[in-house]
């Protein structure tokens, strides 16, 4: 995992405890199951722990569900049309759009939908998704029986899933103090058939890593963001009272170069 793409993904873990995809247009389906990478010593010693999620099955797919009785996943928010989601780092805050676009970019006033954002130190993380689900196991805390199985051992699955029709996605540059985000949306050609909606992410500033796409046909195609969920020696008890709950939630899954971190504090 670049070191580009491992501050995005940090920066919103964070955040929401989620994972977020460096690449959306690669499906991620609730009940994938594998391993995140964690690097190699050797003559790579200087490459970081990488964090990748390695599919190996579905759980769904092998049979591993229904031998542990585990429900199907559920969407929700399949009926909703319209509506944009936010997920910002911690060092994010929305701010005026105006004084975030500075002006600059008037294609930002013809946006249906738009927002501005104030980053405070460093880099900054923002992910928007147009028309999104979520679609879950529940509860989480059945995938316990399956993962305390010796074969699952280092293993994580995913537990839920968000799927959208138009995602961007934005690290901000160092120097980077405010930008605004939009989706702008052109009326289709007037007397032409079938014509549809042309729509496109916009933004004030042209710094930073910055990624979008607009799906022509309104499919929800794209996999912004996942949760991973693991079994941990740390994760097994939970602290929660006996009997409150027959089957306490999985503790999430970390990415290695936080659970290094954490090493080294103590």
């Amino acid at each position: 995992m670049p070191d580009i793409e491992r501050e995005y993904v940090d920066l919103l873990f964070r955040a929401s405890k989620k994972y977020a995809s460096w690449d959306p247009e690669i499906p991620v389906v609730v009940g994938d199951w594998g391993r995140i990478t964690s690097g190699r010593t050797g003559w790579a010693f200087w490459r970081r722990s990488r964090g990748t999620f390695l599919k190996e099955g579905n759980i769904f797919d092998d049979g591993k569900a229904a031998e542990h009785a585990i429900n199907v996943p559920k969407e929700y928010g399949a009926d909703s049309t319209e509506g944009v989601t936010w997920i910002v780092s911690e060092n994010v805050t929305e701010c005026d759009i105006s004084a975030a676009a500075g002006g600059q970019t008037p294609a930002l006033a013809q946006c249906t939908v738009s927002a501005g954002f104030k980053t405070s130190s460093g880099r900054g993380a923002i992910l928007a998704m147009e028309n999104d689900t979520v679609t879950s196991i529940d509860p989480p805390g059945s995938l316990r029986r399956l993962l305390d199985e010796k074969s699952m051992q280092g293993c994580v699955v995913v537990s839920q899933v968000h799927r959208c029709s138009k995602f961007a996605r934005l690290l901000t540059a160092k120097d980077s103090h405010s930008v605004a985000l939009g989706l702008s949306v052109e009326p289709p050609v007037s007397g032409v058939v079938d014509a549809k909606l042309d729509a496109k992410w916009v933004r004030s500033s042209s710094t930073g890593n910055f990624k979008s796409k607009v799906g022509k046909d309104g499919k929800r195609d794209y996999y912004p963001l996942f949760k991973l969920v693991s079994m941990t020696d740390q994760g097994t008890s939970s602290g929660m009272r006996g009997g409150e709950l027959e089957e306490p939630p999985l503790p999430d899954a970390v990415p290695p170069w936080q659970l290094k971190e954490k090493s080294n504090q103590v």
